[in-house]
């Protein structure tokens, strides 16, 4: 991980933006090192984002991107090298590819139709127009043309959009945002259509509000090459991972790293640096330490270690507020398709959290929603805010929620009463406490693990025997998705700005990723809220859905957290330039400028 020599660079300096949220369109080395004594030059915090707004409506004309900065005299030069907990294998499959691994690609070697900046508007990627019909039902794309493919795989057209977008929408596909691209592109009532190489419509059938949402997520909306997948096949066109994007993948090993170099006369930026390397390091002491003497440039940072990086000479922080969220998935609680061939092969009623009777007012679900209860309120979040997050994060009262919990009473609020949960432990006939496996997804998030282990050491302090399962991300994202998982997690991800986003795509029973439950009235208010194109309306049936979560438990919020990343001394700011269809990820690295 020695770094080739770095020399001064025309720099292009970007300053810090304030960060609000997403508005929703409404139609391995282990060397240590002693750290410096002078403290880093500051950054500006990036001011805290507002209460999220109306959606507006659909507009036939996308907000301009950022105007290019000129071509440099100098070829992009140097090694960016980033640390990261976990990313496993490359597999930028249509059907078979994991979320962690979609997003890592869609940040380098991939590219979607559109993105969003930080003030929630979306920007042209690899569409650079689109438009919405009268009555709400038929979108037109464009395509930027010229666009080529990498390793020769040819133009970007098309056909290729189709194929993309249809294998996502696939119902045997993993991908996290099946349930939404089925809506969106296969609709029995709609249809997508070429008009030509450069130009498509996709009729969604019925009103929906979240196309442009959709294709600005990095993880979901990624146009691979259908060209090499014709080649290659699934496997190894996935190993490859054909894009269009900045950085074109030049080597991976599982466990170890991804080498990308960058497109030189890219058609939307060409990168600073001429390389890029993600090294997967588990260990936080380890990322830590290859920071402090020079081996990454960032790393995803634990927020308890933010004092070690405040020592090492020139070291700075790029500031995402509220850039992750993270909650605990009460898994198995899925009641759609009861009784019959549907039925999920991880209900298993015989789990205190998990109801035998989908009646709401039945003793069996009002006994499982008391145990739910007790375990969140067992949960010391201000401990946990105070120690682990650095002060460094806030109350989340429902996943997903992090956008809209203004609009929910006062009163409406998790409170840590480990006396109490005991009690409704007794009440709901577990006195003596129950075992249960506790799972920490590795996402990216500060502290994800070591917040997952505190809650099941807290769990612990009110009789419950947990069994803390520490495994890849890999090992349980596809027992997740198929409904075979009937434990308890720790889950992580990006913000959103208001609940529907993430609820319509992941709390429905025909959800690719699921938060761990659906249920028919569920369904059907979901349905409800996506087809209602006015956000108050909206925003009243979410409310609805939002208290019946909350008085039934059925997930207990922890936090949103500001995610700091380090930046060493080689390095500046390009915090104008950050992706925020995922916030948590460290986005747009062709943007990284040399250090002046």
């Amino acid at each position: 991980m020695f770094k080739r020599p770095r020399r001064n660079f025309s720099l292009y300096f970007l300053g810090l933006a304030a960060l609000l949220l997403v508005i929703a369109v409404a139609c391995g080395s282990s060397a240590t090192a002693t750290p410096g004594a002078a403290a880093p030059t500051a950054v500006p915090q990036a001011t805290a984002a507002p209460q999220a707004t109306a959606a507006p409506q659909p507009t036939a004309a996308p907000t301009s991107p950022p105007a290019a900065v000129a071509p440099s005299d100098d070829a992009p030069f140097g090694t960016l090298d980033f640390g990261f907990k976990e990313f496993g294998a490359v597999q930028a499959s249509i059907m078979n590819g994991t979320a962690v691994t979609w997003l890592f690609v869609g940040i380098s070697a991939g590219e979607s139709l559109v993105t969003v900046n930080e003030r929630g508007e979306f920007l042209p990627e690899l569409a650079t127009d689109w438009s919405l019909s009268e009555d709400s039902l038929t979108w037109t794309f464009k395509l930027k043309e010229g666009v080529e493919f990498h390793k020769g795989y040819g133009e970007f057209t098309t056909d290729d959009v189709i194929w993309a977008l249809q294998g996502y929408a696939d119902p045997d596909t993993l991908n996290g945002g099946q349930a939404q691209y089925i809506r969106l592109f296969a609709n029995p009532d709609g249809n997508i259509n070429k008009i030509d190489d450069y130009n498509f419509e996709v009729n969604t059938g019925t009103v929906q509000y979240d196309m442009l949402i959709a294709l600005a997520i990095p993880h979901i909306g990624v146009i691979p090459s259908k060209a090499a997948f014709d080649a290659l096949g699934d496997d190894e066109s996935a190993r490859v991972a054909v894009g269009t994007g900045p950085w074109e993948l030049q080597e991976a090993k599982t466990g170890q790293f991804w080498k990308f170099d960058a497109v030189l006369d890219h058609h939307r930026k060409t990168p600073y640096f001429a390389e890029l390397v993600y090294h997967e390091i588990p260990e936080e002491s380890t990322r830590l330490a290859n920071f402090q003497v020079g081996k990454l440039d960032s790393f995803n940072m634990a927020l308890d270690s933010k004092s070690a990086v405040e020592k090492v000479p020139g070291a700075r922080f790029m500031p995402i507020t509220g850039g992750a969220t993270i909650h605990v998935g009460f898994y198995g609680n899925w009641y759609t398709g009861l009784g019959t061939p549907d039925q999920r092969a991880g209900y298993k009623p015989e789990n205190p959290w998990i109801s035998s009777n989908p009646d709401f007012e039945s003793e069996e679900w009002k006994n499982a929603a008391k145990v739910r209860r007790a375990l969140s309120m067992a949960i010391d979040r201000d401990t946990m805010i105070d120690t682990l997050l650095q002060g460094e994060g806030g109350h989340l009262l429902l996943w997903g929620w992090e956008g809209a919990q203004h609009r929910f009473p006062s009163d409406m609020k998790w409170e840590f009463d480990p006396e109490g949960a005991k009690a409704l432990l007794a009440e709901a006939g577990y006195p003596k406490g129950f075992k249960l496996t506790l799972t920490p997804d590795i996402r990216g998030i500060p502290s994800e693990v070591e917040i997952c282990e505190a809650v099941g050491s807290m769990w612990e302090n009110i009789g419950i025997d947990v069994n803390l399962n520490r495994v890849a991300y890999e090992v349980i994202g596809p027992k997740i998705t198929s409904r075979q998982y009937d434990q308890v997690n720790c889950h992580g991800t990006t913000g959103r700005p208001e609940p529907i986003v993430l609820w319509s795509v992941a709390s429905t029973s025909n959800a690719g990723w699921t938060m761990g439950f659906d249920h028919p009235w569920l369904d059907d208010k979901l349905e409800q809220a996506v087809a209602t194109v006015d956000q108050e309306e909206r925003a009243q049936v979410m409310d609805e859905v939002g208290r019946w979560a909350f008085d039934n438990a059925m997930t207990a919020g922890l936090f949103t957290i500001n995610i700091l990343w380090p930046l060493g001394p080689e390095i500046d700011t390009w915090l104008d330039h950050v992706e925020y269809g995922d916030r948590r990820m460290l986005s747009s690295s062709e943007w990284t400028p040399h250090r002046q």
